[in-house]
């Protein structure tokens, strides 16, 4: 599994054919704002899980979401990702994240 963080944005890594990547960003979903999927290709990567984690205590402390791709197909693609209050539309975008992913056939053993 690749781990990917907002340090990785605008990046391009290189994932093997039928990898995980683990895309975590830090949200604050009590602002209103989150991270949303604005493109894929979904014949390259398949999303696996989205999964929000936010603390108990104290209230409106910010959490993270975890985004699951696995690989399905070799050659060059970018995920798109935009931190916005869907309800307000593209102008209340704030943020945006970037990956280029290099998804490699698997090594040969021998």
């Amino acid at each position: 599994m690749l781990f990917v963080t907002e340090a990785q944005n605008g990046q391009t890594l290189p994932l093997t054919l039928g990898e995980t990547l683990n895309l975590q960003l830090p949200e604050n979903a009590t602002t209103g704002y989150r991270w949303a999927i604005d493109q894929y290709d979904a014949e390259a990567l398949e999303l696996i899980t989205t999964t929000a984690q936010y603390p108990t205590e104290p209230m409106g402390s910010a959490g993270e979401i975890n985004f699951d791709f696995q690989s399905k197909q070799t050659g060059l693609t970018q995920i798109h990702l935009k931190y916005w209050r869907h309800w307000e539309g593209d102008a209340s975008v704030t943020q945006r994240f970037t990956l280029g992913i290099d998804v490699q056939p698997p090594k040969k053993s021998g």
